[in-house]
């Protein structure tokens, strides 16, 4: 994996964000960004997310497995500091270039750590339409690590 920047501050980051944009190339070559909820990290470089319902995604990653995650900072404070400032504190956004591996069925301890980090929604009425039978995912290996330039505020 390439990058300057460090697998806890890549995990620090995924950590906080509710969901991230993922990229894929269509048939055609368009490009296709869609939110996932999902995204787990399972060693350095290496993660999964359930893949319940992105269909023409899986479609595009089953033809050419290049794909993109990216995770911005999330909440009003973080930017109003850097913007007082005239400084990001860290990274506003990463990009994360990975190479998806096979759909297949989740194991058990994968399936319980998803659950933990949605678990405190469990009494909301979308928890189980959205999250109750997630059985399927998808591993990617993370190629390089991106900092999302954003100029002179860059760390």
């Amino acid at each position: 994996m390439q990058s300057d920047i460090s697998w806890e501050d890549v995990k620090a980051l995924f950590s906080k964000v509710n969901h991230v944009a993922v990229a894929t190339v269509d048939e055609d070559g368009t490009p296709r960004v869609s939110p996932i909820g999902s995204v787990l990290f399972s060693g350095e470089g290496r993660g999964y997310y359930f893949e319940k319902f992105p269909k023409i995604m899986r479609l595009n990653l089953d033809r050419d497995p290049r794909m993109s995650l990216m995770a911005v900072q999330p909440g009003p404070m973080f930017w109003m500091k850097a913007l007082w400032r005239g400084r990001f504190q860290s990274q506003p956004a990463l990009r994360l270039v990975c190479e998806a591996g096979q759909r297949r069925k989740a194991a058990q301890d994968e399936i319980d750590s998803w659950l933990a980090k949605v678990r405190p929604f469990r009494f909301f009425k979308g928890h189980d339409m959205l999250w109750k039978d997630m059985s399927d995912l998808r591993e990617f290996k993370v190629i390089r690590v991106e900092p999302v330039e954003l100029g002179r505020m860059n760390p």
